[in-house]
């Protein structure tokens, strides 16, 4: 009960703002009453990680996905997670995340790795580059959004707003470095680029294998 409800309260109001004293008054309890459950503030972040973890749906051995797919499907549903917690992907490498479900999957994520053709070391590698990736691109995705959030307006607004400025410097303009955007929502784009990245990555492991 206690974890569920710091997932809320950090959802609702992100980890800057969150402290054992406003979840204590969410649960309406004395704040030192939440020490008998959990040792400090650290400890009560890691869980609620782990409860995000919990939220990521791992490709099972029975969908006979090619190991290039089971990395896809990794990226995919680690992004989706925090994206719906933007506190988490913020924090992540805050904590060593070895609460029972980020363990369960790393574990299916070291299956899958494994799964390939590419040998150990580069197994390994293949597995930390897609997570670095997947990381990267979250992480730039949800600043865009809360930074459009504090300004008042949509990710789309503030691009149009920062492009108008931009093309106020002389010479900007003329010279062609600020190029039109394709006429689609933000979020189209932005998954239609991770998924291309992910094309790309993936593309150049399996050649990699290929590779005398």
């Amino acid at each position: 009960m206690i974890v569920a409800a710091a997932v809320r309260l950090l959802d609702e109001q992100g980890e800057a703002k969150f402290s054992m004293r406003a979840l204590a008054a969410r649960l309406d309890v004395t704040p030192m009453s939440l020490y008998w459950y959990v040792a400090d503030k650290d400890d009560l972040l890691e869980l609620a990680l782990d409860v995000v973890a919990g939220e990521m749906e791992l490709p099972r051995t029975s969908d006979g996905l090619r190991w290039q797919d089971g990395l896809r499907a990794l990226a995919v549903t680690w992004r989706a997670a925090m994206l719906a917690h933007p506190w988490a992907v913020r924090i992540y490498n805050d904590y060593l995340n070895i609460g029972p479900n980020s363990m369960r999957f790393s574990a299916r994520a070291l299956e899958i790795s494994r799964e390939s053709p590419l040998p150990e070391p580069d197994a390994m590698a293949a597995l930390s580059a897609i997570f670095q990736y997947a990381y990267g691109f979250t992480a730039t995705e949800v600043n865009w959004q809360e930074k459009a959030g504090a300004a008042g307006t949509t990710t789309e607004g503030l691009i149009e707003e920062i492009t108008e400025a931009v093309l106020e410097i002389p010479g900007v303009a003329e010279s062609g470095v600020v190029t039109e955007r394709p006429k689609e929502p933000e979020a189209v784009l932005r998954e239609r680029q991770f998924h291309r990245a992910l094309d790309w990555m993936l593309a150049g492991m399996a050649a990699g294998v290929a590779a005398p």
